[in-house]
Protein backbone atom coordinates (compact mmCIF):
# COMPACT_ATOMS: atom_id res chain seq x y z
CA UNK A 1 0.00 0.00 0.00
CA UNK A 2 1.62 3.24 -1.11
CA UNK A 3 0.05 5.26 1.12
CA UNK A 4 2.82 6.22 4.55
CA UNK A 5 4.19 4.37 7.28
CA UNK A 6 0.63 4.65 9.04
CA UNK A 7 -1.22 2.56 6.84
CA UNK A 8 -2.12 -0.69 7.30
CA UNK A 9 0.60 -3.22 6.67
CA UNK A 10 0.41 -5.74 3.69
CA UNK A 11 1.98 -8.39 5.36
CA UNK A 12 -0.47 -8.38 8.53
CA UNK A 13 -1.34 -12.21 7.92
CA UNK A 14 -4.69 -13.78 6.88
CA UNK A 15 -6.54 -12.47 9.92
CA UNK A 16 -8.08 -9.08 8.99
CA UNK A 17 -7.19 -6.60 11.86
CA UNK A 18 -9.22 -3.98 10.39
CA UNK A 19 -12.26 -6.39 10.28
CA UNK A 20 -11.99 -7.40 14.23
CA UNK A 21 -11.40 -3.81 15.27
CA UNK A 22 -14.76 -2.89 13.51
CA UNK A 23 -16.71 -5.84 15.16
CA UNK A 24 -15.51 -5.02 18.44
CA UNK A 25 -16.74 -0.99 17.59
CA UNK A 26 -19.94 -2.90 17.39
CA UNK A 27 -19.85 -4.57 20.47
CA UNK A 28 -19.29 -1.38 22.27
CA UNK A 29 -22.74 0.27 20.23
CA UNK A 30 -24.51 -3.15 21.05
CA UNK A 31 -24.05 -2.42 24.97
CA UNK A 32 -24.31 1.03 24.88
CA UNK A 33 -27.52 0.50 23.11
CA UNK A 34 -29.09 -2.31 25.14
CA UNK A 35 -28.23 -0.96 28.32
CA UNK A 36 -31.31 1.71 27.72
CA UNK A 37 -30.23 4.36 29.42
CA UNK A 38 -29.65 8.41 28.43
CA UNK A 39 -25.48 8.84 28.99
CA UNK A 40 -23.19 10.52 27.30
CA UNK A 41 -22.61 7.31 25.34
CA UNK A 42 -25.84 7.47 24.25
CA UNK A 43 -25.16 10.54 22.11
CA UNK A 44 -23.71 8.67 19.77
CA UNK A 45 -26.03 5.82 19.70
CA UNK A 46 -30.19 5.97 18.84
CA UNK A 47 -29.77 7.25 15.35
CA UNK A 48 -27.79 10.11 16.08
CA UNK A 49 -24.91 8.83 13.54
CA UNK A 50 -27.46 8.33 10.76
CA UNK A 51 -29.73 5.26 9.95
CA UNK A 52 -27.55 2.21 11.47
CA UNK A 53 -27.33 -0.04 14.13
CA UNK A 54 -25.09 -2.73 15.71
CA UNK A 55 -27.48 -5.34 14.39
CA UNK A 56 -26.60 -4.45 10.46
CA UNK A 57 -22.99 -4.13 11.10
CA UNK A 58 -22.63 -7.55 13.26
CA UNK A 59 -24.73 -9.66 10.44
CA UNK A 60 -23.12 -7.90 7.38
CA UNK A 61 -19.36 -8.46 9.00
CA UNK A 62 -20.24 -11.96 10.35
CA UNK A 63 -20.83 -12.52 6.43
CA UNK A 64 -17.67 -10.91 5.44
CA UNK A 65 -15.67 -13.16 8.00
CA UNK A 66 -17.45 -16.53 6.77
CA UNK A 67 -16.66 -15.45 3.30
CA UNK A 68 -13.10 -14.68 4.23
CA UNK A 69 -12.38 -17.81 6.88
CA UNK A 70 -14.31 -20.63 5.19
CA UNK A 71 -12.76 -19.97 1.26
CA UNK A 72 -9.70 -20.88 2.89
CA UNK A 73 -10.81 -24.19 4.54
CA UNK A 74 -13.23 -24.66 1.56
CA UNK A 75 -9.96 -25.05 -0.50
CA UNK A 76 -8.20 -27.14 1.90
CA UNK A 77 -10.70 -29.52 2.91
CA UNK A 78 -13.47 -29.60 0.10
CA UNK A 79 -16.99 -28.46 0.56
CA UNK A 80 -18.53 -31.62 1.96
CA UNK A 81 -15.60 -30.88 5.60
CA UNK A 82 -16.35 -26.93 5.40
CA UNK A 83 -19.72 -27.79 5.44
CA UNK A 84 -19.54 -29.92 8.36
CA UNK A 85 -17.92 -27.21 9.73
CA UNK A 86 -20.24 -24.79 9.24
CA UNK A 87 -22.65 -27.00 10.35
CA UNK A 88 -21.72 -27.77 13.24
CA UNK A 89 -20.82 -24.05 13.95
CA UNK A 90 -24.60 -23.18 14.04
CA UNK A 91 -25.53 -26.13 16.13
CA UNK A 92 -23.53 -24.73 18.48
CA UNK A 93 -24.85 -21.54 18.43
CA UNK A 94 -28.32 -23.33 18.31
CA UNK A 95 -27.28 -25.02 21.61
CA UNK A 96 -26.27 -21.72 23.00
CA UNK A 97 -29.63 -20.24 22.09
CA UNK A 98 -31.59 -22.72 24.42
CA UNK A 99 -29.33 -21.94 27.26
CA UNK A 100 -29.72 -18.03 27.34
CA UNK A 101 -33.42 -18.47 26.52
CA UNK A 102 -34.05 -21.40 29.40
CA UNK A 103 -31.53 -19.34 31.67
CA UNK A 104 -33.54 -16.10 31.47
CA UNK A 105 -36.63 -18.27 31.99
CA UNK A 106 -35.78 -20.26 35.18
CA UNK A 107 -34.06 -16.86 36.31
CA UNK A 108 -37.23 -15.77 36.42
CA UNK A 109 -38.72 -18.04 38.52
CA UNK A 110 -36.10 -16.98 41.44
CA UNK A 111 -38.18 -14.83 43.86
CA UNK A 112 -36.14 -11.10 44.04
CA UNK A 113 -34.96 -11.93 40.29
CA UNK A 114 -35.96 -9.06 38.17
CA UNK A 115 -35.82 -9.96 34.56
CA UNK A 116 -38.43 -8.02 33.14
CA UNK A 117 -35.80 -5.99 30.67
CA UNK A 118 -34.84 -9.47 29.17
CA UNK A 119 -38.47 -10.52 29.22
CA UNK A 120 -40.36 -7.92 27.31
CA UNK A 121 -39.33 -5.37 24.74
CA UNK A 122 -41.08 -1.93 24.90
CA UNK A 123 -41.13 0.11 21.47
CA UNK A 124 -38.78 3.32 21.80
CA UNK A 125 -41.21 5.03 19.64
CA UNK A 126 -44.63 4.50 21.35
CA UNK A 127 -43.71 3.15 24.11
CA UNK A 128 -46.04 0.25 24.04
CA UNK A 129 -44.25 -2.89 25.92
CA UNK A 130 -44.86 -6.37 24.53
CA UNK A 131 -44.02 -10.09 26.11
CA UNK A 132 -41.16 -12.26 24.78
CA UNK A 133 -42.01 -15.17 27.23
CA UNK A 134 -45.35 -17.35 27.64
CA UNK A 135 -47.79 -15.94 29.81
CA UNK A 136 -47.86 -17.51 33.66
CA UNK A 137 -49.56 -20.98 33.59
CA UNK A 138 -48.11 -22.07 30.42
CA UNK A 139 -47.89 -26.09 30.42
CA UNK A 140 -44.26 -27.63 30.20
CA UNK A 141 -44.30 -29.08 27.22
CA UNK A 142 -45.62 -25.92 25.97
CA UNK A 143 -42.88 -24.17 26.71
CA UNK A 144 -40.45 -26.64 25.87
CA UNK A 145 -41.65 -26.66 22.54
CA UNK A 146 -41.69 -22.95 22.24
CA UNK A 147 -37.62 -22.69 23.45
CA UNK A 148 -36.92 -25.25 20.76
CA UNK A 149 -37.99 -23.49 17.68
CA UNK A 150 -36.66 -20.19 19.34
CA UNK A 151 -40.06 -18.77 19.28
CA UNK A 152 -39.05 -17.01 22.45
CA UNK A 153 -36.32 -15.20 24.36
CA UNK A 154 -34.46 -12.34 25.07
CA UNK A 155 -34.61 -9.36 22.21
CA UNK A 156 -31.14 -7.99 22.96
CA UNK A 157 -30.26 -12.10 21.39
CA UNK A 158 -32.37 -12.80 18.98
CA UNK A 159 -30.47 -11.92 16.00
CA UNK A 160 -28.37 -14.73 17.14
CA UNK A 161 -31.31 -16.86 16.01
CA UNK A 162 -30.75 -15.58 12.73
CA UNK A 163 -26.95 -16.39 12.32
CA UNK A 164 -27.68 -19.81 12.65
CA UNK A 165 -29.97 -20.28 10.08
CA UNK A 166 -27.34 -18.08 7.89
CA UNK A 167 -24.29 -20.35 8.74
CA UNK A 168 -27.27 -23.45 7.57
CA UNK A 169 -27.43 -21.92 4.31
CA UNK A 170 -23.99 -20.52 3.80
CA UNK A 171 -22.50 -23.96 2.29
CA UNK A 172 -24.83 -23.41 -0.70
CA UNK A 173 -23.28 -20.27 -1.27
CA UNK A 174 -19.70 -21.29 -0.74
CA UNK A 175 -21.01 -23.83 -3.40
CA UNK A 176 -21.79 -21.44 -6.01
CA UNK A 177 -18.80 -19.00 -5.64
CA UNK A 178 -16.67 -21.96 -5.89
CA UNK A 179 -18.38 -22.69 -9.23
CA UNK A 180 -17.87 -18.71 -10.08
CA UNK A 181 -21.44 -18.33 -9.67
CA UNK A 182 -21.29 -14.96 -8.17
CA UNK A 183 -24.25 -13.61 -10.27
CA UNK A 184 -26.18 -16.96 -8.90
CA UNK A 185 -25.87 -15.73 -4.63
CA UNK A 186 -26.17 -12.17 -5.45
CA UNK A 187 -29.55 -12.60 -7.73
CA UNK A 188 -30.76 -15.27 -4.66
CA UNK A 189 -30.18 -12.95 -2.36
CA UNK A 190 -31.54 -9.70 -3.82
CA UNK A 191 -34.69 -12.05 -5.29
CA UNK A 192 -35.26 -12.74 -1.84
CA UNK A 193 -35.16 -9.24 -0.28
CA UNK A 194 -37.36 -7.85 -2.99
CA UNK A 195 -39.71 -10.75 -2.20
CA UNK A 196 -39.68 -10.18 1.24
CA UNK A 197 -40.52 -6.38 0.81
CA UNK A 198 -43.62 -7.64 -1.63
CA UNK A 199 -44.71 -10.84 0.49
CA UNK A 200 -43.23 -10.76 3.97
CA UNK A 201 -42.64 -14.21 5.07
CA UNK A 202 -42.24 -15.65 8.52
CA UNK A 203 -40.00 -18.18 7.27
CA UNK A 204 -38.61 -19.99 10.19
CA UNK A 205 -41.15 -19.01 12.58
CA UNK A 206 -38.61 -17.86 15.50
CA UNK A 207 -39.29 -14.80 17.44
CA UNK A 208 -36.58 -13.32 15.98
CA UNK A 209 -38.06 -12.40 12.81
CA UNK A 210 -40.35 -10.17 14.23
CA UNK A 211 -37.20 -8.09 14.35
CA UNK A 212 -34.93 -9.47 11.78
CA UNK A 213 -36.61 -11.29 8.99
CA UNK A 214 -34.58 -13.71 7.76
CA UNK A 215 -35.09 -13.79 3.56
CA UNK A 216 -34.58 -9.70 4.25
CA UNK A 217 -31.49 -9.92 6.72
CA UNK A 218 -30.14 -12.77 4.75
CA UNK A 219 -28.94 -9.73 2.28
CA UNK A 220 -26.51 -8.42 4.42
CA UNK A 221 -24.57 -11.61 5.19
CA UNK A 222 -24.64 -12.98 1.73
CA UNK A 223 -23.92 -10.31 0.19
CA UNK A 224 -20.53 -9.83 3.30
CA UNK A 225 -19.58 -13.25 2.54
CA UNK A 226 -19.24 -12.64 -1.04
CA UNK A 227 -17.12 -9.71 -0.82
CA UNK A 228 -14.91 -12.01 2.17
CA UNK A 229 -14.84 -15.00 -0.58
CA UNK A 230 -13.23 -12.61 -3.54
CA UNK A 231 -11.33 -10.54 -0.46
CA UNK A 232 -8.60 -9.80 -3.22
CA UNK A 233 -11.01 -8.05 -5.29
CA UNK A 234 -12.75 -6.34 -2.71
CA UNK A 235 -11.23 -5.24 0.21
CA UNK A 236 -7.93 -5.10 -0.98
CA UNK A 237 -9.76 -2.73 -3.81
CA UNK A 238 -11.33 -0.39 -0.45
CA UNK A 239 -8.01 -0.60 1.01
CA UNK A 240 -6.17 1.05 -1.92
CA UNK A 241 -6.12 4.39 -4.07
CA UNK A 242 -8.39 3.07 -6.61
CA UNK A 243 -11.15 3.64 -4.44
CA UNK A 244 -10.67 7.26 -3.03
CA UNK A 245 -13.88 8.25 -5.63
CA UNK A 246 -15.63 5.66 -3.48
CA UNK A 247 -14.50 7.50 -0.40
CA UNK A 248 -14.92 11.24 -1.78
CA UNK A 249 -18.51 9.99 -2.34
CA UNK A 250 -19.21 8.30 1.01
CA UNK A 251 -18.58 11.17 3.37
CA UNK A 252 -20.72 13.13 1.91
CA UNK A 253 -23.32 10.36 1.94
CA UNK A 254 -23.26 9.84 5.42
CA UNK A 255 -23.33 13.39 5.98
CA UNK A 256 -26.42 13.39 4.06
CA UNK A 257 -27.59 10.56 6.12
CA UNK A 258 -26.60 12.20 9.53
CA UNK A 259 -28.58 15.63 8.70
CA UNK A 260 -31.93 13.13 8.35
CA UNK A 261 -31.38 11.22 11.28
CA UNK A 262 -31.15 14.02 13.30
CA UNK A 263 -34.25 16.09 11.95
CA UNK A 264 -36.15 12.66 13.93
CA UNK A 265 -38.99 14.35 15.71
CA UNK A 266 -39.18 11.30 18.05
CA UNK A 267 -36.14 10.91 19.13
CA UNK A 268 -35.44 8.04 22.15
CA UNK A 269 -33.22 10.20 24.24
CA UNK A 270 -31.71 13.76 23.84
CA UNK A 271 -34.79 15.34 22.22
CA UNK A 272 -33.31 19.03 22.85
CA UNK A 273 -30.99 18.56 20.50
CA UNK A 274 -32.76 17.42 17.37
CA UNK A 275 -32.75 19.65 13.93
CA UNK A 276 -36.13 20.68 12.99
CA UNK A 277 -35.73 21.38 9.40
CA UNK A 278 -38.06 18.48 8.49
CA UNK A 279 -41.52 18.21 9.09
CA UNK A 280 -42.79 15.25 11.01
CA UNK A 281 -45.11 13.92 8.88
CA UNK A 282 -42.35 14.43 6.08
CA UNK A 283 -39.77 12.70 7.52
CA UNK A 284 -42.06 9.82 8.83
CA UNK A 285 -43.00 9.44 5.90
CA UNK A 286 -39.22 8.98 4.75
CA UNK A 287 -38.13 6.91 7.08
CA UNK A 288 -41.58 4.56 6.58
CA UNK A 289 -40.47 4.28 3.15
CA UNK A 290 -36.76 3.87 2.85
CA UNK A 291 -34.82 3.26 6.68
CA UNK A 292 -37.39 1.16 8.16
CA UNK A 293 -34.93 -0.87 10.12
CA UNK A 294 -36.74 -4.37 10.33
CA UNK A 295 -37.52 -4.57 6.77
CA UNK A 296 -34.14 -2.64 5.48
CA UNK A 297 -35.44 -0.08 3.54
CA UNK A 298 -32.90 0.87 0.59
CA UNK A 299 -31.64 3.81 2.36
CA UNK A 300 -30.57 2.43 5.60
CA UNK A 301 -28.89 -0.29 3.38
CA UNK A 302 -27.11 2.43 1.44
CA UNK A 303 -26.03 4.16 4.56
CA UNK A 304 -24.39 1.50 5.92
CA UNK A 305 -22.83 0.67 3.02
CA UNK A 306 -21.23 4.24 2.70
CA UNK A 307 -20.58 3.62 6.58
CA UNK A 308 -18.34 0.41 6.12
CA UNK A 309 -16.36 1.64 2.86
CA UNK A 310 -15.59 4.88 4.69
CA UNK A 311 -14.18 3.13 7.81
CA UNK A 312 -12.36 0.68 6.29
CA UNK A 313 -10.59 3.11 3.64
CA UNK A 314 -9.80 5.05 6.93
CA UNK A 315 -8.10 2.31 8.62
CA UNK A 316 -6.13 1.32 5.81
CA UNK A 317 -4.37 4.28 5.26
CA UNK A 318 -4.25 5.34 8.79
CA UNK A 319 -4.11 1.93 10.83
CA UNK A 320 -1.19 2.45 13.39
CA UNK A 321 -2.44 5.69 14.90
CA UNK A 322 -6.07 4.13 15.11
CA UNK A 323 -4.72 0.61 16.18
CA UNK A 324 -2.88 2.69 19.28
CA UNK A 325 -5.55 4.53 20.19
CA UNK A 326 -8.45 1.64 19.95
CA UNK A 327 -6.66 -1.51 18.97
CA UNK A 328 -6.09 -2.37 22.33
CA UNK A 329 -10.50 -2.39 23.63
CA UNK A 330 -11.76 -3.10 20.46
CA UNK A 331 -9.52 -6.04 18.73
CA UNK A 332 -10.28 -8.37 21.46
CA UNK A 333 -14.20 -7.35 21.99
CA UNK A 334 -14.29 -8.21 17.78
CA UNK A 335 -12.00 -11.44 18.29
CA UNK A 336 -14.37 -12.43 20.26
CA UNK A 337 -17.78 -10.52 19.46
CA UNK A 338 -19.94 -14.07 20.62
CA UNK A 339 -18.49 -14.14 23.92
CA UNK A 340 -19.00 -10.86 24.03
CA UNK A 341 -22.92 -10.48 22.56
CA UNK A 342 -23.36 -13.82 25.33
CA UNK A 343 -22.31 -12.05 28.47
CA UNK A 344 -23.46 -8.83 27.67
CA UNK A 345 -27.28 -9.90 28.41
CA UNK A 346 -26.35 -11.70 31.62
CA UNK A 347 -23.94 -8.89 32.27
CA UNK A 348 -27.55 -6.52 31.52
CA UNK A 349 -29.69 -9.03 33.83
CA UNK A 350 -27.12 -7.81 36.76
CA UNK A 351 -27.22 -4.20 35.97
CA UNK A 352 -30.98 -3.97 36.19
CA UNK A 353 -31.01 -6.30 39.28
CA UNK A 354 -28.70 -3.41 41.16
CA UNK A 355 -30.18 -0.36 42.64
CA UNK A 356 -27.83 1.53 40.27
CA UNK A 357 -29.60 1.31 37.22
CA UNK A 358 -32.63 3.67 38.83
CA UNK A 359 -30.49 6.67 40.17
CA UNK A 360 -31.36 7.86 36.64
CA UNK A 361 -28.39 9.94 37.04
CA UNK A 362 -26.84 10.83 33.39
CA UNK A 363 -22.75 10.33 34.56
CA UNK A 364 -23.88 6.77 36.78
CA UNK A 365 -25.69 5.83 33.77
CA UNK A 366 -22.26 6.59 31.51
CA UNK A 367 -20.34 4.56 34.23
CA UNK A 368 -22.43 1.82 33.84
CA UNK A 369 -22.06 1.50 29.95
CA UNK A 370 -18.18 2.41 30.79
CA UNK A 371 -18.25 -0.12 33.46
CA UNK A 372 -20.30 -3.15 31.48
CA UNK A 373 -17.73 -2.67 28.63
CA UNK A 374 -14.96 -2.88 31.01
CA UNK A 375 -15.40 -5.73 32.63
CA UNK A 376 -16.40 -7.68 29.45
CA UNK A 377 -12.81 -7.06 27.96
CA UNK A 378 -11.14 -7.96 31.47
CA UNK A 379 -13.00 -10.87 30.88
CA UNK A 380 -11.80 -12.03 27.44
CA UNK A 381 -8.33 -10.87 28.48
CA UNK A 382 -8.33 -13.57 31.52
CA UNK A 383 -9.98 -16.24 29.13
CA UNK A 384 -12.98 -16.52 31.87
CA UNK A 385 -15.53 -19.28 30.69
CA UNK A 386 -13.97 -19.61 27.05
CA UNK A 387 -13.97 -23.28 27.20
CA UNK A 388 -17.68 -22.93 27.85
CA UNK A 389 -19.19 -19.70 25.95
CA UNK A 390 -18.52 -19.78 22.24
CA UNK A 391 -16.15 -16.90 20.93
Amino acid sequence: MPYSSLAYPTSAGERDLRIDLLRGLIMVYLIIVHLELPSALSLLAWGRLGFISSAEGFVFLSGVVVGMVYRRRMESYGLAETSRLLWRRAWQLYRLNLFVIASIALLGWVPGVNVFELTHWTNPGAGRTFPLYPAPGTGWLDYGIQILLLRIGPHQFQVIGLYVVLLVCAPLALYLLRRRLVWAVLLLSWGGYALNHVFPINLTGARYEYAFPTLTWQLLFFNGLVIGYHRDRTLEFLAGPASRWLVYLGPVLLAGFLFLANNNPHPVFWPWGQFGFIEARTFEALYRTWFLKTTLGLGRVLNNAAAFIVAYHLLSRYWRPIERALGWLLIPLGQNSLYVFTLHVYALLILYNSPLSDLDSFWVNTLLQLGTIAMIWWMIKRRFLFSVVPR
